[in-house]
């Protein structure tokens, strides 16, 4: 088995936490919220294109998005489905008929897309569908000439259209929006990954680098979300591109920080992405009930240090899912065989 890269590991995991955090009601006022919600993808796209390998025979690239994209997603789909039926019990107090029952596959089947006909079933597992829209790109791409100039070019169509969405609102969401946003951090990372650049550590280097582009990617957002209440419109799109890519390289530089700490829970955290993003939502559900049983109060909404124990609990819950599986199912883990995972 090829050596995990241990920086990444951790960003998987802070990311696959905040995944979590920030599926915890809480109020879009406050601006920690807004900011993790509105950024933390981007750091599965830059991995996945980091991680995206330059070789291989389509066999065995579509091998691999097999087990580690398309499976998953249909597993994970399957899974809440029953969570989603008794949901929709306890709502109205009587099982779907058969329109309603079949709009949560037809969302699925969509790619957790939401209208009058269908809805999303586990929305989180959105970016797993955009992932491999991405991968397949670049494998079209690189069998042309002139593949970096076709990707630079989508990248620049996908921010034109994100615009345009942001304004009229064309696209359906969610893996179409995610796929428009997020394309040009996959390239990016995809180019880092490619030319094996940001490979090496140095704690005071990356510590630096951390915080300098931690209070950019703040101050960007501010902006952002200024422009946003004042209706400038094309600023508000443009300022949040660099204040996602200086949290991109601010969290990164930070797991660099980090690189030289190595444990298993950090690890399994990881590797156990896919099933954290894919059951978490029910987790949430059952938790949120508890405490609404336990305070006899009708719905919650948590502050960071509510949230962020509550977020740690649902992360135990699920652990030994994890180990599980690494064990006895690693198809839930996105694999045939535990590995790195893009």
């Amino acid at each position: 088995m090829k050596e995990r890269i241990n920086w990444i590991d951790w960003a998987k995991a802070l990311a696959v936490c905040s995944v979590v955090f920030c599926h915890l009601p809480q109020s879009q006022e406050w601006f920690y919220y807004r900011y993790l919600q509105a950024l933390t993808m981007v750091i599965f796209f830059f991995i996945s294109g980091y991680l995206k390998k330059d070789r291989g025979s389509d066999k065995e690239n579509w091998n691999k998005y097999l087990h580690g994209l398309v499976i998953p997603y249909i597993l994970y789909n399957i899974i809440v489905y029953p969570y989603w039926i008794l949901k929709y019990y306890l709502s109205n107090g009587a099982l779907p008929d058969f329109f309603h029952a079949m709009k949560p596959l037809l969302g699925a089947l969509f790619f957790e897309h939401e209208n009058s006909f269908c809805e999303p079933l586990n929305g989180p597992l959105w970016y797993l569908p955009a992932i491999l829209i991405m991968h397949i790109t670049i494998d079209l791409c690189r069998k042309t000439k002139h593949q970096h100039v076709i990707m630079i070019s989508l990248c620049v169509i996908s921010f034109v259209l994100y615009a345009a969405n942001k304004y009229w609102y064309f696209a359906p969401n969610l893996t179409p929006m995610g796929l428009m946003r997020n394309l040009p951090y996959y390239y990016i990372g995809y180019l880092f990954g490619h030319y094996r650049l940001f490979r090496n550590c140095n704690w005071k280097r990356d510590l630096i680098c951390s915080i300098f582009c931690l209070s950019a990617s703040i101050l960007f957002f501010t902006w952002h979300l200024d422009a946003f209440f004042s209706d400038q419109h094309m600023l508000h799109i443009i300022l949040f591109y660099p204040a996602n890519i200086g949290f991109l390289f601010g969290i990164l530089y930070g797991c660099k920080v980090l690189n030289g700490i190595r444990h298993s829970i950090v690890t399994n955290i990881s590797i156990g992405t896919l099933i954290i993003v894919g059951l978490h939502i029910v987790a949430v559900t059952v938790v949120n009930y508890a405490i609404e049983i336990l305070l006899h109060t009708n719905g919650v909404c948590y502050s960071w240090y509510e949230a962020l124990p509550i977020t740690i609990l649902i992360i135990l819950i699920i652990y030994p899912l994890i180990l599980c599986c690494k064990k006895k199912a690693p198809i839930f883990i996105g694999r045939t065989i535990v590995s790195q995972t893009s």
